[in-house]
């Protein structure tokens, strides 16, 4: 008798791959190559829905074009592998909090710097906006005669504004640093429901579209923010959407949600928004960005510690230890 994990595991296979195949074969929209296009910055905000970020712009009145464009993947390494398949991008440094960076891209550019690797924040099982604008900042500086990508992990879950420990991404974290990628596979789903992202069968779809917008508004003021740093012509967009539900197919009742399933139009049509050195002059000034970003890391508890923080923090820790070890046995009992 086969066992009921593995009868569940085996049904969300057979329905992933099935309906992969049916996608594959019945729509062909192959994306854009996004090297095709000119452009001196290119900021990647992880699974971000054009629909959603749409929204959004209109709501801040960002300045700049707004255009949908189709990826060339449903999934971060369908998107990586693609974009980037030639050996090597001189011009290109690239700055990612996605561990499929490191998969998919390494010895590919002039430097690949894992931000992931230094910043992940272990409460949230993420990287947050601000070591990566950090990493973009120093690298533009750096390196400022290269075309810079940023990879930004949001709005991509876990979610900063749920109260729920989403491993998802630690165990894709951590099983790429141990060289063997992988990830996790819904235990229990309904028989007409595909759930690719496990955090799914945890909440209603409403409050996980909220929180999905709630990442998305905490990472833009740091996109704005470095897009007044930067110079020439920058572009925002993302590696792919997300599914909320939809069906892939009419003729499938199956709902998906998640990523990763194929060519379905809300998976791949993701932003393209344009911003030349004219359009800099009508962000908000960056005093007001700031503000924001205070708020945000004040809520989250996301604030950097600076190096002298950092430095204090050690020194009293190596005060602790060395009052520890000089206590005489006497005072130890």
């Amino acid at each position: 008798m086969i066992p009921r994990r593995d009868t569940t595991v085996l049904i969300h296979k057979i329905k992933e791959y099935v309906l992969k195949g049916l996608v594959g074969i019945t729509k062909r929209n192959h994306g854009e190559w996004i090297l095709h296009e000119r452009w001196d910055h290119l900021i990647i905000l992880d699974d971000c829905r054009y629909d959603v970020f749409k929204e959004e712009f209109r709501r801040r009145e960002l300045p700049g074009t707004l255009q949908p464009k189709i990826s060339l993947g449903s999934w971060t390494g369908e998107f990586l592998r693609r974009n980037f398949h030639e050996k090597y991008y001189p011009e290109i440094v690239f700055v990612s909090a996605n561990p499929f960076s490191d998969v998919y891209l390494k010895g590919k550019f002039y430097r690949l710097i894992s931000v992931w690797k230094t910043a992940w924040n272990d409460k949230y099982q993420t990287v947050p906006p601000a070591a990566v604008y950090n990493a973009a900042l120093k690298a533009a500086r750096k390196y400022p005669d290269k075309k810079l990508v940023v990879h930004f992990l949001q709005p991509h879950h876990p979610y900063f504004s749920l109260n729920f420990e989403d491993k998802t991404m630690t165990i894709i974290r951590e099983s790429i640093d141990q060289g063997n990628p992988s990830l996790d596979t819904i235990k229990n789903e309904p028989i007409d429901v595909l759930y690719l992202s496990p955090i799914y069968a945890q909440f209603h779809i409403k409050r996980l579209i909220w929180a999905y917008r709630e990442n998305l508004r905490i990472v833009i003021p740091y996109v704005e923010l470095l897009l007044h740093k930067l110079k020439g012509k920058s572009v925002v967009t993302s590696d792919h959407g997300e599914l909320f539900g939809e069906k892939v197919l009419e003729f499938v009742p199956i709902r998906v949600y998640g990523h990763g399933i194929g060519r379905n139009p809300n998976l791949i049509t993701v932003p393209w928004w344009t911003v030349t050195d004219e359009d800099r002059r009508n962000l908000r000034p960056p005093k007001e960005i700031k503000k924001d970003i205070a708020i945000i890391e004040s809520r989250f508890d996301l604030r950097e510690k600076t190096r002298e923080e950092a430095l204090l923090k050690r020194a009293i820790s190596r005060l602790k230890l060395k009052k520890s070890l000089t206590m005489t046995p006497k005072n130890r009992t």
